[in-house]
């Protein structure tokens, strides 16, 4: 049974799931992969995403409700990835975004180049709010590939890290593998999550990165940071 953090999956509203079928047939992925709770966590990039977080929660029980009626036992839970802006305080003030599964967890998403130097004090501000930033896949990041260390700072404060499935499978390519194995080594990484966006390339399985945890890492790893770990988030764990 896994716990999926990060995922594209309701359809029409992002760059992920382009319509319902898309979604169906990546919820029975999932399902047939192991995948037994999923957050939908569409984009939030502020000055450029028209939809608040009331059309998430919508949308998520509409995709629940087509899940059941097909048969698929995958619950899916509301959440959003925020794109770092210094307006994040306002943005959840005005319910344009959320956190995971009405946790006080947010997904928080950098930039791929750079990290701005505003974040810092993004993060702080969340914090004081009694929400906790998980930092969506750094490893794909230029800034954490070259240097993984900058992640440390983030989590001594008690911020948390995501990572994609599909980064530790190579899906990426080269560079991003050996970031996530590194960081992951490091123990920088507290979940590791799909991050899918269809059902091809991008998709929900994350059996076979699962695998490649257990055999370099160990069972226990593995449990963390596909079950343990994400549990939390939905409530289900201590």
């Amino acid at each position: 049974m896994y716990i999926d953090i990060h995922s594209h999956i309701i359809p029409g509203i992002d760059d992920g799931a382009k319509d319902e079928i898309m979604a169906l047939e990546m919820l029975k992925i999932a399902q047939k992969s192991g995948t037994s709770h999923i957050i939908a966590t569409p984009h939030y990039v502020y000055g450029n995403t028209r939809y608040g977080f009331d059309t998430i929660l919508e949308k998520c029980a509409e995709l629940n409700m087509l899940a059941a009626s097909m048969g698929i036992k995958v619950t899916i839970y509301p959440g959003c990835e925020v794109f770092v802006t210094p307006e994040i305080i306002e943005l959840f003030e005005q319910r344009l975004v959320g956190t995971l599964a009405g946790s006080r967890y947010m997904l928080v998403e950098f930039p791929m180049m750079s990290i701005p130097p505003y974040t810092d004090n993004t993060l702080y501000n969340l914090q004081l709010k009694g929400i906790t930033p998980i930092i969506a896949h750094p490893e794909r990041y230029t800034e954490i590939q070259q240097n993984p260390e900058v992640l440390k700072s983030f989590i001594d404060r008690g911020i948390l890290v995501q990572v994609n499935s599909g980064s530790i499978t190579g899906v990426y390519g080269r560079e991003t593998k050996k970031a996530v194995m590194r960081i992951i080594k490091e123990g920088f990484v507290h979940f590791v999550a799909s991050d899918a966006h269809s059902d091809n390339r991008r998709n929900p399985d994350m059996r076979k990165a699962a695998s490649i945890i257990e055999k370099n890492f160990g069972p226990k790893m593995r449990d963390d940071l596909f079950i343990r770990n994400p549990l939390k988030i939905i409530g289900i764990g201590k």
